[in-house]
């Protein structure tokens, strides 16, 4: 048994929590594996196009932006699609609880590689939803105009309204840009950079038996047009 006790506790609780340990320190090993695996990836294709984007924060919504001045002085580019479609009432439940979190955790996250985030709706329309949030960190783009999404598998190829939530790197190396990788899982494909989820799992109860986290509004044109059903929402 490891000499770490708490208060009170029996040695059947540190017997148990023993062998639990050895668990997670496996899991943690596994994790840091797949990720040095990852970072050995050939480079994948080159950029089809130099996508040309809409501003969607505060004091530039509509402005231009091509994709790679994305990068700034950066080598790696992390960009999150979130499910925002053109004709949408509210983005997905889902996708807003993970924009939560990664808009304070972009200060953080940008001193090594640029992040941002992109949706399909009308930059004036993301704009109006971050500001309702409280976003203020991550740049924000629309992809309204742009061929982009559909060409990377971030919606349905003739229906823009038909959107997915996926991450996406790329890299750029000698002047050029490089799709290196994608969630291509087909749920829980971001779970380990999704707090609500995660902390649950520190819980007697787990995570709570529902498909997506709380949320004070509805994405009814989600609701109505694009699920099947209530667990169709994607983690």
């Amino acid at each position: 048994m490891s000499e770490l006790r708490y208060p009170n506790e029996s040695p059947e609780y540190r017997e148990a929590r023993d062998a639990l340990l050895k668990e997670e320190q496996a899991l943690v090993d596994q994790v840091k594996a797949v990720a040095a695996k990852r970072k050995t990836l050939p480079l994948g294709g080159k950029l089809k196009e130099d996508y040309v984007f809409q501003w969607a924060n505060e004091g530039k919504v509509g402005n231009q932006v091509k994709f790679s001045e994305l990068f700034g002085d950066k080598t790696a580019l992390i960009l999150y699609s979130w499910m925002f479609g053109p004709n949408w009432d509210n983005p997905c439940p889902s996708c807003t609880s993970l924009m939560d979190g990664f808009d304070r955790t972009w200060y953080s996250v940008n001193e090594d590689a640029a992040f941002v985030a992109i949706a399909k709706a009308p930059a004036e329309k993301i704009n109006a939803w971050a500001t309702m949030r409280g976003w203020s960190q991550i740049p924000l783009l629309s992809g309204y105009e742009s061929p982009f999404q559909r060409d990377y598998k971030c919606q349905e190829p003739k229906d823009d309204d038909k959107q997915q939530p996926v991450m996406l790197v790329f890299t750029r190396k000698d002047g050029e840009i490089f799709h290196f990788w994608s969630t291509e899982l087909p749920s829980n494909h971001v779970d380990t950079v999704w707090p609500y989820w995660n902390l649950f799992d520190f819980t007697p109860e787990g995570r709570p038996g529902r498909d997506t986290p709380p949320q004070k509004f509805r994405s009814r044109f989600l609701e109505k047009h694009y699920l099947e059903n209530e667990s169709a929402l994607v983690r």
